[in-house]
C-alpha cells in the first residue's frame, strides 16, 4: 500500500502549464493564419523569405518560409530596402497561452498606439529578426500591418529570453520613416 501512497502524492498539483503543447499549439496558429491569409488577398499580404527563392531544384517552400501581414492601414511612402534604416511603433506578443493570457514581450507604446504620443523605435531592417526583415521590405511608409512570423523566420528552436523555442510572434507593426541609403 505504501508505494501506492507515494506514486499518487507525486500527480500533478492541478496546475495547467501554459506553455503545454506549445510546438503544436504554435504549428496550428500559423497554419490558421496562413489559410486565413491565403483565402483573403484583399486584406493579407503572404510574404516568402527574403533568404532563398520560393521553390528550386532542391527545396519546396512551406507555411513556415512566409510572413503573413494583415494590412490594417496602407501607407504610400517608400518600402525600405535591405541597407535601409526604418523607425516603426510596434508590439511584439505571442499566441494566446493555454488559459487564454497574451505575454507581450516587446513594445515602443503603452496602451492603445496613439501615432500623435508615441516615440518610434529605429534601427536597421538587416538589423532585425528573419521575418521582420522580409515582411519590412515590403511595406510602404506609413502602412500599420499585423505581421505574424512563424518559428523559423523568428527566434526558432531556442527561443530568446522570453520567448520560448517553436513560438509564432504576433505583431503590431507601424513603419513610421524610412531613412535610405540609397
Amino acid at each position: 500500500v505504501l508505494p501506492f501512497g507515494l506514486a499518487s502524492c507525486e500527480e500533478s498539483d492541478g496546475l495547467v502549464n501554459p506553455y503545454g503543447n506549445w510546438k503544436e499549439r504554435n504549428q496550428l496558429y500559423i497554419d490558421s493564419i496562413a489559410a486565413v491569409a491565403k483565402a483573403n488577398p484583399a486584406e493579407w499580404k503572404v510574404i516568402h523569405t527574403y533568404k532563398f527563392p520560393e521553390t528550386s531544384e532542391y527545396y519546396q517552400s512551406d507555411v513556415n518560409d512566409y510572413v503573413y501581414c494583415k494590412v490594417l492601414e496602407q501607407g504610400d511612402g517608400i518600402v525600405p530596402l535591405y541597407t535601409d534604416s526604418v523607425t516603426t511603433n510596434y508590439r511584439g506578443q505571442l499566441i494566446p497561452l493555454a488559459e487564454g493570457s497574451i505575454v507581450t514581450f516587446d513594445q515602443s507604446y503603452q496602451g492603445e498606439l496613439n501615432k500623435d504620443v508615441a516615440v518610434p523605435v529605429g534601427f536597421a531592417v538587416r538589423g532585425v529578426i528573419e521575418g521582420w526583415t522580409t515582411a519590412l521590405q515590403k511595406m510602404p511608409e506609413g502602412s500599420r500591418w499585423e505581421v505574424y512570423v512563424p518559428s523559423d523566420l523568428g527566434y526558432g528552436i531556442y527561443g530568446s529570453n522570453s520567448i520560448p523555442g517553436y513560438s509564432t510572434l504576433c505583431f503590431d507593426v507601424h513603419l513610421v520613416k524610412v531613412y535610405t541609403n540609397r
